[in-house]
Formats: structure tokens, sequence, C-alpha cells
């Protein structure tokens, strides 16, 4: 079962400071800091070569860091730390010759739960998926979807403090994607701190609080989607009226304060409108022409801020 859900004051769990890693004479890591709340799942993309592997790697303690450090709970993190994180990998690792019940009671005993301790977390997760009468079954004999479940199943099994998912979505039809969405966003509620690394721009805006873009081993952008969506958003709004006065629509089209184009003129007028004047009360204007249906302003999707981020980088 999951732990009960709780009010949590956002310090930080996670603290990676100043990190770096070569190989040879390549830099794959260039002074890496990230800070993770507890409770939030962060997003770290970028594109293949970026960093991110290395990074992961060296959070799992799978290599060492030339320098830098890593604080877990404001502590140096140490072998033992293991055992609060979970890894899901994009490269999937489960032994096919194994039943669910075999692998769920090998991977939780490693990760330090008693036999009984791993039984009860496989059960609760087999009832939550619905698929009890699967526990016998080899994973040679599952599809590739349902071996993603048990995947995520045997993950997140050890209840971990610290869960990294490198692409979590990979192999699941729309349906059942949603249904692990829906279990990570579950988790994070009751406390699970969640490293969400993704390709998948829409998925990233969809499940994650906070971001860093690595690029090159360095970090290229970082802070809430919130914060960088406001920022990127261009002065352009998509404007409706209906019943609109068209000696005021005239009057409007003139202004050299705006540059502004008719995209529909039917029963609703349709306009966009892009400030050149910062200190002109658009919403005011707008309101003497018509009917206001819509008043939006243009946000770019976190896919093109990607795009338009790397290009400048």
């Amino acid at each position: 079962m999951l732990p009960k859900e709780k009010a949590f004051m956002q310090e930080t769990i996670l603290s990676i400071q100043n990190l770096r890693k070569t190989y040879g004479a390549k830099t794959a890591l260039k002074d890496v800091s990230i800070h993770i709340k507890k409770g939030t799942i962060y997003g770290l993309i970028g594109q293949n070569g970026a960093g991110k592997t290395t990074l992961i790697r060296i959070l799992n303690q799978i290599i060492e860091a030339d320098s830098g450090q890593i604080l877990l709970n404001n502590q140096i993190i140490s072998p033992e730390d293991i055992k609060s994180l979970g890894y899901l990998p994009e490269e999937r690792g489960l032994y096919k010759n194994m039943s669910i019940e075999e692998q769920a009671l090998y991977f939780g005993q490693l990760k330090g739960m008693t036999k009984t301790a791993a039984k009860e977390q496989l059960n609760y997760w087999l009832e939550r998926f619905d698929i009890v009468n699967w526990k016998k079954k080899k994973i040679q004999d599952l599809s590739k979807g349902m071996a993603q479940k048990v995947q995520f199943i045997i993950t997140v099994l050890h209840q971990p403090e610290l869960l990294i998912l490198d692409e979590p979505f990979s192999g699941f039809d729309p349906i059942n994607a949603q249904l692990i969405a829906d279990e990570i966003k579950n988790l994070a509620k009751h406390g699970t701190s969640i490293i969400f690394s993704s390709h998948r721009m829409e998925s990233v805006a969809d499940m994650c609080d906070a971001l860093s873009l690595i690029h090159h081993g360095e970090i290229v952008l970082e802070g809430s989607i919130t914060d960088i969506q406001k920022k990127y958003a261009k002065e352009i709004y998509e404007i409706h009226l209906m019943d609109a006065d068209k000696n005021l629509v005239t009057a409007f089209l003139e202004k050299e304060a705006y540059s502004t184009k008719i995209i529909e003129d039917s029963a609703e007028l349709k306009l966009e409108v892009t400030k050149a004047n910062t200190t002109d009360d658009l919403l005011k204007e707008v309101l003497c022409i018509g009917k206001l249906t819509l008043y939006k302003q243009y946000v770019p999707s976190l896919q093109e801020i990607f795009i338009k981020t790397i290009e400048n980088a």
C-alpha cells in the first residue's frame, strides 16, 4: 500500500552539486547542479547524448563522478541509500524464465524487504492493476505491455523515497500509459520524489512540476513548467468578439500600438494581435469594440521551447 497522503514542506530531497564527469577527452557532465523537492515530479530532458544517462548512472552509483557531490536528505549519498532508490531503465531487464512472483520476491529482497513485505506489496499492486491471476505467469508468456507493467511494479515494490523513471511509457498503449501516469502522480501525491526522463515533451508537460534541460552536459534551461512557459510566452493574443462595431474594428486595425490581423470575419470576429506598446491596456480597448468571447495569450508548447533553447544553445 501507499504511505498516507500528507502535506509536504517542499524540503529538498536531492541536491546535485557541481557534478562533473569525463570520458577521456569527452566531457559528459559540466558542473551540473539540480535541486529536487520532496513529493515533486522533476523532468530531466535533453537530446540523445546530452548527459542524462550519465547523470542517472551516477545517481544509481553505477559509475562515479569525477567531482561534485550528491546529497540525499541533506546527507552525502552512500551505497546504503540504493535501497531508498527505485530505477526503471529505458532498456527493461526482467528474467524471462521467472514468474512475476519470483521476480518480485527476488528484487524486493535485494532492496532490503522481507519476503512477507514483498508479497504484501506485490499483492497490493497486482490488485491495483487487476492482474492478480497473473502472479504465477512467466515473463516470456506476457505481452510487451504486460511485462512493462510488471517492471513498473517491481520498481516501486520497496516504496522508494526517490524514483527514477526513464521513458516510463515505452511499450504502453494509450490506455495503459494513462494508467501508469495516474499511478506515478499518485505516488508523488503520497510523498515519493520522482525524476522523470522522457523525449515526449507532451508527457513531461503533463507530468512534471519542474524540469532541467541538459545540452552537451550542461543545464541550459531549468525551473517550474509554469515559469518556463511564462518566460517564453509571446506578446501575441487571440481575441474573439461577437457583435463587433465595424467602425471601431477599423479604427483598432489602424492603431500603430498593435500589429493586428483578422483571422476570421463572420458571426464571430477573430483577431490575432501582437502588442507593440506594452503600456496600452489591450483588454480595455477590445472590450469597447464588441462582446468578448475569448482573450488568450499565446503560450508556446514545451516542444517549441525545447527546440528553441537547443537552437540558441
